[in-house]
């Protein structure tokens, strides 16, 4: 039950990043004078989101790492 709640909050992350991404697209060809501004806007929103898919990411490595140094000492704890 609780992996499909996580797994609507990451469709719900992608459909609105999605509409994020028409808007600006969108406002850009619109306004032609601010689609620099537009452009920078949406790549700042970008940057920040795959900072924090990184450090998630580096999190779970350490985590993962760690687990298995516990994992190995209990396996030579009992040998």
């Amino acid at each position: 039950m609780k992996t499909k709640i996580k797994d609507y909050k990451l469709a719900i992350f992608l459909a609105l990043y999605s509409v994020f991404t028409i808007i600006c697209g969108c406002l850009s060809w619109m306004f032609s004078k601010l689609r620099i501004l537009m452009f920078q806007i949406w790549y700042q929103v970008t940057a920040v989101i795959w900072f924090i898919f990184a450090v998630t990411v580096i999190i779970l490595l350490i985590r993962l790492l760690r687990l298995n140094k516990l994992k190995n000492e209990v396996k030579h704890w009992k040998e």
